[in-house]
């Protein structure tokens, strides 16, 4: 349940919205912000169910399960309006529209409207105008307004000054990872949390095929590297030339940041103790006189240059004779 998931993940906005809800002090105009992953959609549908339900718990939070709960969920409460800017920009047609259902009377047994607008910096400027006017006059005192933007800076300071702001803080590799660790192989999901801090986005480049080349390619580099650096070279070079030129930069990144999670590991002296192939390597290379920090200043640069116009088989030479060069 998304309760949970706030109270671990987010707690500054679990404490401030409990407080709100159980003292009924809602505010009229809430803004979540925060960067994508950190479930500001989900917490403004848990407040949106939590001014309509029957069954609220001891803290003023709705119970997730009955009726009108699963209606809000499923966005056929009649009296929430919801406005969706993630994939195409709000127009002021739509904040009218808001306005104009929302001068009438509730449908709900309730009384309470409320209306979610989730992406708003997306919004034209024509449309964030006629907001704020909502905003500043409301056409009733049960209304309850939530923003949510990933770029708070996008939005007029005007719309900002009129919400009271909840913070959403970024996810820790720890908890994308416990996010995440169910639904795809736990050492995928342990490697993608020390790249990427959005669940959504890990469960997404875990299915694709660049990142299921970089992780063949990191399970063989770091078996032939551990042998000789040239046998690495070579695997390298040849997992190259299999692949098209196209996709060649994403595939790379993918296995250098992969490379960066094992030598932080390394380093760190800690790892995912569930994957027994992981730890194994990770007790290999302990054994080895290797210098971790230069390791992972040497992926750093590689990384840095790959983005740009590089010939991406000399960059793969002039990096494995590099990490040879840092060998003990």
């Amino acid at each position: 349940m998304i309760k949970q998931q706030l109270v671990h993940e987010q707690p500054i906005a679990w404490q401030t919205l409990c407080h709100a809800l159980k003292n009924n002090q809602l505010a009229h105009a809430y803004l979540f912000h925060g960067p994508k992953g950190t479930s500001k959609l989900e917490c403004a549908m848990l407040v949106a169910q939590s001014l309509v339900c029957p069954n609220k718990d001891e803290h003023g939070f709705a119970c997730e399960e009955c009726e009108e709960c699963k209606r809000i969920a499923h966005h056929q409460f009649a009296d929430l309006i919801y406005l969706d800017g993630s994939e195409t920009s709000i127009k002021k047609e739509n904040i009218l529209k808001l306005q104009h259902e929302f001068a009438k009377t509730g449908l709900e047994h309730t009384g309470h409207k409320i209306y979610v607008v989730n992406q708003a910096e997306n919004a034209t400027t024509e449309a964030l105008n006629a907001l704020l006017k909502f905003l500043e006059e409301p056409s009733s005192t049960q209304m309850t307004a939530i923003l949510i933007c990933d770029q708070m800076d996008r939005l007029l300071p005007t719309i900002v000054s009129r919400c009271q702001l909840i913070p959403f803080r970024p996810l820790s590799s720890a908890q994308c990872y416990e996010r995440c660790k169910n639904e795809m192989n736990p050492l995928d999901a342990y490697l993608l949390s020390g790249m990427i801090h959005h669940p959504q986005e890990m469960l997404a480049v875990a299915e694709s095929d660049e990142y299921q080349h970089a992780f063949y390619l990191f399970e063989n580099f770091t078996k032939a590297f551990s042998q000789s650096p040239y046998y690495g070279l070579d695997l390298l070079l040849k997992a190259g030339t299999e692949r098209k030129k196209a996709d060649g930069k994403l595939w790379m990144r993918y296995f250098l940041e992969m490379l960066m999670v094992f030598y932080r590991d390394l380093m760190k002296g800690t790892g995912n103790h569930d994957n027994a192939w992981y730890q194994s390597m990770l007790d290999m290379y302990r054994m080895k006189h290797i210098r971790y920090d230069q390791m992972l200043e040497i992926l750093l640069t590689t990384r840095d240059k790959l983005w740009k116009s590089v010939n991406l088989t000399l960059l793969c030479d002039q990096m494995v004779y590099q990490m040879k060069e840092a060998l003990g």
